[in-house]
C-alpha cells in the first residue's frame, strides 16, 4: 500500500475496539489471500495459546505472542492480521492451506474486497 487506505485502516481500527472484523481477500505481492479479520490482541493471543501447548516443539515462542498482545496497538496500524486463511491463487511458495493465523504488512497490500 504505497499510499494511506484510509478505509482499510478503518476497517482494522474497527475490528481492534469490537474483536472481530469481516472477511477479507488481499493481493500481496501478487499472491491473493482470504482470511477475516483479526484484532492484533486476539491474532497474538490465539498464537501464544497454540505455541503453548504442551509437548509442541515451538513452545517456548508462545512468550513473544503473548508480549505482543500486551501491547498497545499502533495508530495508523502497519499490519492486517488475518485468521482463518486462504492462499486463492499466485505464483507464491506459500502453502493452499496459510492455517489458522497470517499477518501481512500494510505496504504490501496493492488491493482488497470485503465480503
Amino acid at each position: 500500500m504505497t499510499t494511506q487506505d484510509d478505509l482499510l485502516i478503518d476497517l482494522i481500527n474497527r475490528t481492534e475496539m469490537e474483536g472481530g472484523g469481516p472477511r477479507i481477500t488481499v493481493v500481496a505481492q501478487g499472491a491473493v489471500i482470504t482470511g477475516r479479520i483479526a484484532a492484533r490482541r486476539r491474532w497474538a493471543t490465539d498464537l501464544a495459546e497454540q505455541l503453548g501447548d504442551a509437548g509442541l516443539p515451538d513452545e517456548r515462542f508462545a512468550e513473544d505472542f503473548a508480549r505482543e498482545a500486551g501491547e498497545i496497538p499502533e495508530y495508523p496500524p502497519t499490519f492486517l492480521h488475518l485468521q482463518g486463511c486462504q492462499l486463492i491463487s499466485g505464483a507464491s511458495s506459500l502453502p493452499t492451506a496459510l492455517g489458522e493465523s497470517f499477518r501481512i504488512p500494510l505496504t504490501a497490500i496493492s488491493a482488497w474486497s470485503v465480503r
